[in-house]
Formats: structure tokens, sequence, C-alpha cells
């Protein structure tokens, strides 16, 4: 749904036809198939099912494609309804889930909230929240990182920075330190690898994956400090930083 999808949107072109699975969804059962998913076992694939849905229903919006009346707010509604107001997230953060719990984070909150240009609720708690991980050695020490965390920090941190200025020494000290480790990752002529550890097999290999998502990582990790304009170059498709498409409002 996301690498088609966003493929597409960069060379100009749209899906043929409707996503039906999403278009055809009523409000009622979109709500039954969030409360379904296993928020507290599986807090990633759960955000990654929304991330999935809300970017579905922006495909059918951008080629005016109706989806079923209602199911846009049923959808912010409920996660509106349901996040926990302690921590900014969808579930209890632990030492145990905090990984998935903010990786999950990034997902839904990338193919809702941010897609469609609303603000994310409990935003300082959620800075809070997303802080405490990124301290945590295990992923974000010299030679720990990887792509997929390290963005699904900075991301949430970079969303939150557009509502509250709260903590924001902390997140602009943590950005310049991972913004240095990352620059200083990049290959002359091939590009950077996904994870800097050096265990980590093929992934320690520069790739088109590795490097798409660094470049990425950099642009945000650099506009959090206020010097994005720098680099030369912003993000497009999966990770544009603007809204995709704004909702009618009153």
């Amino acid at each position: 749904m996301l690498s088609v999808g966003y493929a597409l949107d960069l060379v100009g072109a749209r899906f043929l036809h409707p996503i039906h699975a999403v278009a055809d969804t009523d409000p009622a059962a979109l709500t039954a198939s969030l409360d379904a998913l296993p928020w507290r076992k599986e807090a990633w694939g759960s955000g990654a099912w929304v991330d999935a849905w809300g970017t579905a229903a922006y495909w059918n919006l951008a080629r005016a494609q109706p989806n079923s009346p209602g199911s846009l707010d049923a959808l912010f509604g409920w996660l509106l309804t349901h996040v926990n107001p302690a921590a900014g997230t969808w579930g209890k953060p632990t030492d145990d889930n905090r990984l998935k719990m903010v990786n999950g984070y990034y997902r839904l909150t990338r193919g809702t909230f941010a897609q469609f240009g609303l603000p994310v609720p409990y935003v300082e708690r959620l800075v809070d929240t997303v802080l405490e991980h990124s301290a945590d050695p295990r992923y974000f020490a010299p030679d720990r990182q990887n792509a997929c965390n390290v963005l699904d920090v900075v991301h949430p941190l970079w969303l939150a920075s557009k509502q509250t200025k709260h903590r924001r020494e902390e997140k602009n000290a943590w950005a310049r330190t991972q913004l240095k480790h990352a620059l200083g990752r990049w290959h002359s002529g091939e590009g950077m690898a996904f994870s800097a550890a050096p265990e980590s097999g093929n992934q320690h290999l520069p790739t088109l994956q590795g490097t798409e998502m660094w470049l990425a990582i950099v642009w945000y990790l650099a506009d959090l400090l206020g010097s994005a304009e720098a680099l030369g170059y912003r993000p497009q498709g999966v990770h544009r930083p603007e809204p995709a498409y704004l909702l009618p409002t009153l």
C-alpha cells in the first residue's frame, strides 16, 4: 500500500481503481477492526495496520473516490479516545515493549495525523515517552543504531516540535548527536547501510533502502535543529514532511 502508492505518486500517477477494502469499510466495521488489533502484544503491527488503512483512505481521496461516509471521522475519533493520556501513545510503554510502542507510534501517526495535517494528542507526554526511549543504549549508542529505530524517534519528536517546545534542548541535543553519527556513515559512491551495527550482516552494507531512509532521517534531524535548508534536498513520497491531504473544516 505504501511502497507502490508513493512510487506512483512520485511519478505523477495514481492507482487505477479505488482501494475497495477501505472505501467500503463503514465506521462500525472500522472501529471493530481497531478494537480487534493486538495493541498490547504487538504495538508496531497495530500501528502499521492503521498506517496502511489511513494511507489507502488518502489514495482514495486523492483520486476523488469517496470513502465510506464517516469512516475517517470514526478513525480519528477512535484514536483520540483510546490514546494513553499518561504516555501519549496507544498503549502503556514498559521496558519490555517501549521499542515497539514508539516504533508503532511512528507508523500510526505518519499515516494519520501527519498525513492529514492534524495535531497529535497529549504531545508533551509523548515527548517524555520518546525521549526516555531515545536514551536506551541498546538502540541509540554509537554503532547500535538502525534506520528504523532512529526514524521512529526523530519523526515523533519532529512532529511534536510543531506543537510544543517541551524539553526542546533535550530533543535538540539528541538530534545533534544522531546527526553527527549519521553523517559519518556515508560511503562515497555507495550510500548508507541500514544498520550501524557491524554484526548485522548485510544490513551493515550500503543499500538503496538504507540510503533513502537515512537521507530522510538526516533531513528530519537537521530540520529539528533548524538547519535543513543547508542540505539542498527535501524528502518526498513516504517521508514527505508536509501533510498530503487536508480534511475539510467548518
